[in-house]
């Protein structure tokens, strides 16, 4: 499978926030509680969704609405810890907070539920009264952290820059789009370097060294050859003559290698 530039940028963003991990914790675990708070609201929505078609046909705008806004800022959750992709997603939930918000609606206003549903209606709907509550609180705790971890946030953000640079001048270089003419180019320009080597090792002056290391091993070979039969001739008069000679001026160390 192919490696594609979002995936490689994706893995090295993954790595930044392992290995910092221990100092983005505040950041980390306000976002968990961002996501877990939309997770429990957007549950809470079908069951609501589901009452208000039979009872309150009415709610159905606002319900719609949560559920858009609930869209737009789960695609808005950032899965990148820089500080500007911070900044953006705190951005987006000040803009969309207040559509949660069911105490401004007409409907909430005049309690206009079905008797024998009242209870469930206003129970599911305080959830997202205290969804709201809860978004006002966090986006402000939230953005104080951001601002207090500023530079390590900034450092993510610059080394993932850095390497998005890298990557977009690997992209940018002229590559081959056709793979199989170039794997054949690159065949061709290999067997002319072979033959060109080939013809190399037969010029003149290579060849003539080739052939003087030859002989010269030839030469140092048949020397060997001859000498070893000379060589056992005086070894063997030697010995005679120190074992015939009791008065031979040899020493004992001298017999000793001669035998």
């Amino acid at each position: 499978m192919a490696t594609t530039e979002a995936d490689v940028l994706g893995r090295y963003e993954r790595r930044l926030t392992e290995k910092y991990r221990f100092g983005l914790h505040v950041i980390i675990d306000h976002m968990s509680c961002l996501v877990s708070l939309f997770h429990h609201a957007q549950t809470e929505l079908k069951s609501l969704e589901a009452l208000a078609q039979k009872k309150l046909p009415q709610m159905l705008p606002f319900l719609n609405l949560v559920h858009d806004k609930i869209n737009v800022v789960t695609q808005a959750t950032p899965l990148f810890l820089g500080y500007d992709h911070l900044l953006a997603y705190i951005k987006i939930l000040q803009q969309e907070k207040q559509s949660f918000d069911p105490r401004p609606q007409p409907w909430n206003a005049l309690r206009l539920y079905d008797t024998d549903y009242q209870d469930q209606f206003a129970t599911k709907v305080d959830v997202f009264t205290t969804l709201t509550q809860e978004l006002d609180v966090h986006v402000r705790e939230f953005h104080v952290q951001v601002e207090r971890h500023a530079s390590l946030l900034q450092l993510l953000s610059q080394k993932r820059e850095a390497m998005y640079a890298i990557l977009q001048q690997v992209q940018n270089q002229q590559l081959p789009t056709n793979q199989k003419k170039h794997k054949a180019e690159l065949k061709g320009l290999y067997e002319r370097s072979l033959v060109k080597y080939k013809q190399a090792l037969q010029a003149g002056p290579i060849k003539l060294e080739k052939q003087i290391q030859h002989e010269i091993r030839h030469v140092t070979a048949h020397l060997r050859c001859m000498v070893l039969p000379h060589w056992r001739v005086c070894h063997t008069v030697r010995r005679a003559n120190a074992e015939v000679s009791p008065e031979s001026p040899l020493s004992s160390r001298q017999l000793e290698l001669v035998q």
